[in-house]
C-alpha cells in the first residue's frame, strides 16, 4: 500500500509534469486520509493559484499556513496569490513574514520587490531586488521587477537593459517581454514596443499587464480601435475586487491621443479612487477637463502639476503664500512663468486683470522674451528668470491665474491684442519686405523638439510644403531654432524667403507679424505671438492636440483671430495643408494690393 509520503511524491511528480487533473486528484485524496497535511495543503494551494483559481488559492493557502504558521514557503506563496488578486499591501506584509523566517528566500525578495513597484513604491522596489540577486545573481523574475522599478524610476534606458538581461535567463518569461515592452514604449519605440508586447501575449495570452502596454502602443500608433480592444481584454483580466490603476490611467491616456478626453477624464477618476494623491494623475485629469471644455473642473486638478516630484525640471517652490483671486490691496505680488514660451505668451492677457484687482505686479519671464515684453500693461517691473527677486507679499503661476479668475470657456478674456510691437521695428522690417504686392504669410513649421508630443504636434516644412505653391502669396520663414535644419535640403519656389538668419529675437517677430497678412504656424510659440498680437493666425493641429484647443471647433475662445486647420486622422498632415492651400488660394484672389 503507497504511504502518504509516497503519494506526496507522486503527486509532485505529477505537478511539475504539468499533469495538473493527476496532481490534484492524489492532492486531495492525501487530505482526505489526513486534512492536516501541511505539504499537501500548500502544494494543492499552489496549484489552484496555477490554474488562476485565486479564490480557491487564497483560502487553501490560509489552511496551509494555519496548519504549518512558521513556514516560509507557504506564507510566501500565500503572498504570491494575494499579489495576483491586486492585495498588494497584504501581499508586501506576508513576503516580509516569510522573509523574517527565511532572509535567504530569494523568490519572495524578487516578488516582493514586484509588489512594491505596483505600490509605488520604486526605491524600496529596487532594494528587494537588490537583496534577491545578491543571493541568486541569475534570478531572472527578480531581474524583470527590477526592470519595472527602473522604469517607474524614470530610467527606462537601464531599465530596457536589465529586462533584455532577464530574457537572457528565460526568454520565455511573459511578464519579461511585457517589461520590455513598457520599457521601449517609455523610450517613444512604439514598433519595437509593440512586437514586445505580442511576445508576451504568445507566451501568456492572460498577460494583463502585456495588454495594457500594447492597448497604450497601439493607441500611440493612430491604430484606436485595436488599442481599445487590448484595454478591454486588460481590464477583463484584473482582479474583480482590486482595479488596477494604472490599467486606466493608461487608458485614460490613450483615450486623451483619440481626442476623446471626456472618456479620459472618467478613467483618470477611477485611477484617482485607487490613488487620491497621485499628482501625475490629477494633472492629467485636469488636461483632460480642460481639453472636453470643463474648465470649472479643469483648472482645480491642472493646479496639481505643481505637487508632482516628478517634474523635470522640478515646479517651483516659494515661501510666499499663493494667490487665489482674493482682493490685492496694494500688494506686490510676483506672476511668473513656468513652462513654454507660448504657455506664457497665451497667460499674460491676465496681467492687467490683477492690477484691476488691486495688486503690484512683478512679472518674471523667460529671457528670451523680455525684448517684446517689457511694455506688458499694468506690470510695475518686468524681470528674467534667474534674476534676484525683489520683495513680494504673494505668488502666482501664470498657468494658474485662470483658475483665480474662474475662468470658464465662454468667458475667456480675449481683449486682442494685449501685446503690441515695437512701433520702430515694425516700420524697419516694413521697409525691409518691401512693397506689398501680394498676400503675406509667415510660417513655422516646427516646436521645440525637447517637448514630448513635438513628433506628433509638428508637421515639419515637408508637412506645409503644399502651402508654398499657392499663386499670388509671397511666404516668409520666420522658424527658428532646430526646425530650420528641414531647409538643409529643401527645394522652395522663389516667392518663399527665410528670414529666420535675421530676426533678433522675439520682437522682430512680432514686428515683422504686424507686417503679415496671415501667419500659418504650428502650436508652438510664435502661434500664441501672432495670436497675442491680433494677426490672422492658421493653426495647424495635430488629430489629438492640446488642451487649450479643445475639440471640434475650428476657432479659439483664446484667441479671435485664429482658424484651426485639424488632422482628420493621426499624421495625416496632407489633408491639412490641402485645406488650408485651398483658403489660402482663395484669400490670394480677394487680396488687393497695398501701398
Amino acid at each position: 500500500m503507497v504511504t502518504l509520503s509516497q503519494a506526496l511524491l507522486i503527486a509532485l511528480d505529477h505537478h511539475q509534469a504539468g499533469r495538473m487533473a493527476e496532481a490534484e486528484d492524489i492532492y486531495r485524496r492525501i487530505l482526505n486520509a489526513d486534512p492536516e497535511h501541511a505539504d499537501a495543503m500548500e502544494l494543492l494551494g499552489v496549484l489552484a493559484a496555477q490554474t488562476c483559481r485565486f479564490g480557491a488559492a487564497g483560502r487553501i493557502l490560509r489552511l496551509a499556513v494555519a496548519l504549518r504558521p512558521d513556514g516560509a514557503g507557504g506564507l510566501s506563496n500565500l503572498a504570491g496569490v494575494e499579489q495576483s488578486a491586486g492585495t498588494l499591501d497584504g501581499a508586501v506584509r506576508l513576503y516580509g513574514r516569510a522573509l523574517r523566517l527565511l532572509p535567504d528566500l530569494a523568490d519572495a525578495q524578487a516578488s516582493r520587490a514586484g509588489a512594491l513597484r505596483r505600490l509605488g513604491q520604486a526605491e524600496a522596489a529596487l532594494l528587494a531586488t537588490d537583496k534577491a540577486l545578491a543571493l541568486a545573481p541569475g534570478h531572472a523574475d527578480a531581474l524583470a521587477n527590477r526592470a519595472a522599478a527602473l522604469l517607474s524610476s524614470g530610467d527606462p534606458a537601464s531599465a530596457e537593459r536589465c529586462a533584455r538581461r532577464s530574457l537572457r535567463l528565460n526568454a520565455r518569461s511573459a511578464v519579461a517581454h511585457a517589461t520590455l515592452a513598457a520599457t521601449l514604449a517609455a523610450q517613444r519605440r512604439w514598433a519595437e514596443a509593440e512586437t514586445a508586447a505580442r511576445d508576451s501575449l504568445a507566451l501568456d495570452r492572460n498577460a494583463g499587464e502585456a495588454w495594457e502596454v500594447l492597448g497604450a502602443v497601439l493607441a500611440k500608433l493612430g491604430r484606436f480601435p485595436e488599442s481599445l480592444e487590448a484595454f478591454a481584454a486588460a481590464e477583463r483580466l484584473q482582479p474583480g475586487s482590486s482595479p488596477n490603476s494604472s490599467l486606466y490611467a493608461a487608458r485614460g491616456t490613450a483615450l486623451i491621443a483619440m481626442a476623446r478626453p471626456t472618456e479620459a477624464a472618467a478613467d483618470f477618476d477611477r485611477a484617482l479612487a485607487d490613488r487620491p494623491q497621485d499628482a501625475g494623475l490629477h494633472w492629467n485629469l485636469g488636461f483632460a477637463c480642460l481639453m472636453a471644455g470643463d474648465y470649472a473642473r479643469g483648472w482645480p486638478e491642472f493646479d496639481w502639476r505643481r505637487h508632482d516630484d516628478r517634474a523635470e525640471p522640478p515646479w517651483r517652490r516659494l515661501n510666499q503664500p499663493t494667490w487665489r483671486g482674493e482682493p490685492l490691496n496694494g500688494r506686490t505680488i510676483l506672476l511668473y512663468a513656468e513652462q513654454g514660451l507660448g504657455d506664457t505668451l497665451q497667460f499674460l492677457r491676465y496681467v492687467p486683470l490683477v492690477v484691476a484687482l488691486g495688486g503690484r505686479v512683478v512679472l518674471e519671464v523667460q529671457r528670451p522674451l523680455l525684448p517684446l515684453i517689457q511694455g506688458v500693461e499694468g506690470a510695475a517691473q518686468v524681470i528674467a528668470r534667474g534674476d534676484p527677486l525683489p520683495p513680494f507679499d504673494l505668488e502666482c503661476p501664470l498657468m494658474s491665474l485662470p483658475r483665480a479668475f474662474a475662468t470658464v470657456v465662454d468667458g475667456v478674456p480675449a481683449d486682442i491684442p494685449y501685446l503690441r510691437p515695437d512701433p520702430v521695428r515694425v516700420a524697419r522690417w516694413r521697409d525691409r519686405l518691401g512693397a506689398h504686392a501680394v498676400l503675406r504669410v509667415g510660417l513655422v513649421w516646427a516646436g521645440n523638439p525637447r517637448f514630448p508630443g513635438d513628433g506628433e504636434r509638428s508637421p515639419k516644412l515637408a508637412g506645409l510644403r503644399g502651402l508654398l505653391d499657392v499663386p499670388g502669396c509671397r511666404f516668409y520663414g520666420l522658424q527658428m531654432g532646430p526646425g530650420r535644419a528641414d531647409l538643409a535640403d529643401a527645394v522652395l519656389p522663389d516667392s518663399f524667403a527665410d528670414l529666420g538668419p535675421e530676426i533678433a529675437d522675439f520682437a522682430d517677430t512680432a514686428a515683422i507679424m504686424a507686417n503679415l497678412d496671415i501667419v500659418v504656424s504650428s502650436c508652438t510659440g510664435p502661434a500664441h505671438l501672432a495670436g497675442a498680437l491680433g494677426v490672422p493666425l492658421w493653426l495647424a493641429l495635430p488629430f489629438s492636440p492640446d488642451w487649450r484647443w479643445l475639440t471640434g471647433r475650428d476657432d479659439s475662445p483664446w484667441y479671435p483671430t485664429a482658424r484651426l486647420f485639424r488632422q482628420p486622422a493621426p499624421g495625416d498632415w496632407s489633408s491639412v495643408a490641402g485645406r488650408m492651400a485651398a483658403e489660402l488660394a482663395v484669400s490670394a484672389q480677394r487680396f488687393s494690393p497695398l501701398p
